[in-house]
């Protein structure tokens, strides 16, 4: 829920400062690993993975949000009944046009900074 939030808070944001949505999951990596981490998600083991696949699921849902906000103004529909008109396929099509070598590139750093920082997060204290 943590991710999907996440995810809707950068489309939403996204959308206000006409910005691509791989800008804002990169801005909000940070905070979503550490809520990830104070409300348990994050384990010793696959710490890193989790947050890394939370980050780009994050950015997926975000960027699929955008996309059918977009469908929703050039169709005069309303979001809902834009993707109920337009689909899956659609949005997804939709969706493709707004990834650039610059947005994987952005994903992809974001999902290995949550990687790191979760890592980091959940690492034993050392002890003298």
């Amino acid at each position: 829920m943590c991710t999907l939030a996440a995810g809707a808070v950068a489309a939403f944001a996204a959308l206000v400062m006409g910005v691509r949505p791989s800008w804002t999951i990169l801005l909000l990596t940070i905070p979503l690993t550490l809520v990830l981490k104070f409300c348990g998600c994050l384990q010793m083991r696959w710490a890193g993975s989790v947050a890394a696949l939370a980050v780009l699921l994050a950015g997926a849902y975000a960027a699929s949000l955008v996309a059918i906000a977009r469908v929703a103004a050039a169709t005069g529909y309303p979001f809902g009944e834009a993707f109920r008109t337009g689909g899956i396929g659609l949005t997804l099509q939709v969706a493709k046009l707004g990834l650039s070598a610059a947005s994987v590139l952005l994903y992809a750093g974001a999902a290995v900074l949550a990687a790191i920082l979760a890592t980091w997060l959940v690492r034993p204290a050392a002890r003298h």
